[in-house]
């Protein structure tokens, strides 16, 4: 007779969270630590660690279109009539010169550290994450979840 499965709780699998990023921070500053921690989003949490947001890749990816920075870089190329490079430096200057909190989503999609991984894998997939930021009772960011994670896991057969 096999053993009974143990489910693989969201605790279980989560990886400790990145750096904190908090939504006065600047844009460049998260974006460093977002890219440093190798994650395809970042959680962002107010001074007390609580989750209050997500900065995501696609986020950062729409504002190389955003339709007011092609404005003002229009506006820029009258000033600037080489144009080229330094219009692609100003937009640029002005995405970074942003701060988290006008670019992060809020109300992010989160589970609980209690929270079974297949319940973590509905959510992932239902908000289409590639990571779900994982909280305590409080809602204290105390670790992330990635796809990765629930697919080795998964894999494994460590999933009920």
């Amino acid at each position: 007779m096999s053993e009974p499965t143990t489910c693989v709780t969201a605790g279980e699998l989560m990886a400790p969270p990145p750096a904190a990023v908090h939504p006065g921070d600047g844009l460049r500053d998260a974006v460093r630590v977002l890219v440093d921690a190798g994650l395809v989003a970042l959680p962002v949490t107010d001074e007390e660690g609580r989750l209050v947001g997500l900065l995501d890749e696609e986020d950062l990816l729409v504002l190389a279109e955003d339709p007011h920075l092609v404005e003002q870089e229009a506006e820029t190329a009258r000033f600037w009539p080489l144009g080229g490079g330094r219009r692609a430096v100003e937009h640029l200057r002005v995405i970074q010169a942003k701060r988290v909190s006008e670019v992060m989503g809020h109300h992010p999609p989160a589970v609980h550290v209690s929270a079974r991984c297949e319940h973590a894998a509905e959510v992932m997939a239902d908000h289409h994450a590639g990571m779900l930021p994982v909280t305590d009772d409080e809602g204290h960011l105390v670790g992330v979840l990635t796809r990765r994670s629930l697919l080795q896991a998964w894999w494994s057969g460590r999933l009920c």
